[in-house]
């Protein structure tokens, strides 16, 4: 195939693509990071032009189907192709390093959806100024810190944990068993107070564990899906496997039994009754 058709094949089939999905040129070009001249040049038939081998690989990735299917060397049924699982596992920590910081900056603007293994590291009374040393470490601090206890204004913080948790913590049990009420009440008023100040920027969902479970894991915008697994994270980059996670969050979010708006008050009233 010569180049000539070989472009018009892929013409037509990016074209499909952003028929099928209805998507913007902006959402396009945000998600695969191919500018707008390009596209347009792309989808003009009186120029002869094909992608570089990077911008298609993140076309494919953004849009569900394979290199192959784009250039016509694979007709998959109704035009897709299920794209092999792209993952790797990066250390929480590595010679003093996180991938975190890197993961957040490149998805500043966008939002972070986020399922703790304990406490939103952003709500943790351990890593403000009010956690004093004899306190000890009974609140949760682990190398999940999605954050770093820091709360960054330019992004959108959507938070999904189960609502037994909070009541372990105002009760002193499960993981917080034997720590002391005094502690467990400044961290419910902590979080009351952040959850307030920083609605809607940050909006914590608290959802029933005794009906749903999910472990724990954080979406970095469309870029990548990082599922904790203690020292480590399980990384997934598809935009397949992406989309899954970013499903499986909102179903959390649908069964939120307090919302957001709410939430501030009830982690207040959990407080009063210590």
């Amino acid at each position: 195939m010569d180049k000539r058709a070989l472009s018009s094949l892929f013409r037509e089939r990016l074209k499909r693509l952003l028929a099928d999905e209805n998507r913007s040129t902006a959402s396009f070009v945000r998600d695969t990071g191919i500018d707008r001249s390009a596209l347009s040049q792309f989808l003009d038939s009186d120029i002869v032009r094909l992608p570089r081998a990077e911008a298609l690989r993140r076309i494919a990735s953004a849009s569900g189907v394979s290199v192959d299917w784009l250039l016509g060397l694979e007709n998959a049924p109704e035009g897709r192709q299920s794209v092999t699982t792209s993952f790797q596992v990066e250390h929480a920590e590595e010679d003093g390093q996180t991938p975190l910081e890197r993961w957040r900056d490149e998805v500043a603007g966008q939002k972070l959806r986020y399922v703790p293994s304990v406490l939103p590291d952003m709500l943790n009374l351990s890593l403000s100024g009010e956690h004093t040393e004899k306190d000890g470490d009974m609140l949760g601090t682990t190398s999940e810190q999605m954050l770093a206890g820091k709360m960054p204004e330019d992004m959108d913080i959507e938070i999904c944990l189960p609502l037994q948790r909070l009541h372990d913590l105002a009760a002193q049990t499960g993981y917080w068993r034997g720590a002391s009420p005094d502690l467990c009440r400044r961290q419910l008023i902590h979080m009351a107070r952040i959850c307030d100040e920083a609605y809607p920027t940050l909006r914590l969902h608290a959802y029933d564990g005794t009906v749903t479970y999910s472990a724990p894991y954080t979406v970095f915008g469309k870029q990548r899906v990082a599922v904790y697994l203690g020292d480590a994270f399980l990384v997934l980059t598809q935009a397949e496997e992406i989309r899954f996670f970013v499903k499986r969050f909102d179903l959390l979010v649908r069964q939120a039994t307090v919302s957001p708006d709410a939430i501030g008050g009830v982690l207040a009233e959990m407080a009063a009754s210590i």
